[in-house]
């Protein structure tokens, strides 16, 4: 009896790390133009934040799964 093998996993091309590459550079372009000093742009963001991770760890809880913001 002949057993089905696996499919074989193409190599990875270089097209692959040029998106990689423009992704990347593109993510550090917003990150550079949303970047603040300004303390109530800060606090407004971690307030945002603190809220997104409440919202989410009640979900889960909710649904009994693991949280993920301890």
């Amino acid at each position: 009896m002949k057993y089905p093998t696996a499919p074989e996993t193409p190599a990875k091309s270089s097209s692959n790390s040029a998106i990689d590459i423009a992704t990347l550079e593109l993510l550090a372009r917003w990150q550079r133009q949303d970047a603040t000093d300004d303390p109530e742009e800060i606090h407004a963001a971690e307030q945002e934040l603190a809220e997104f991770k409440k919202i989410t760890n009640e979900t889960r809880t909710l649904a009994g799964e693991r949280i993920l913001y301890p």
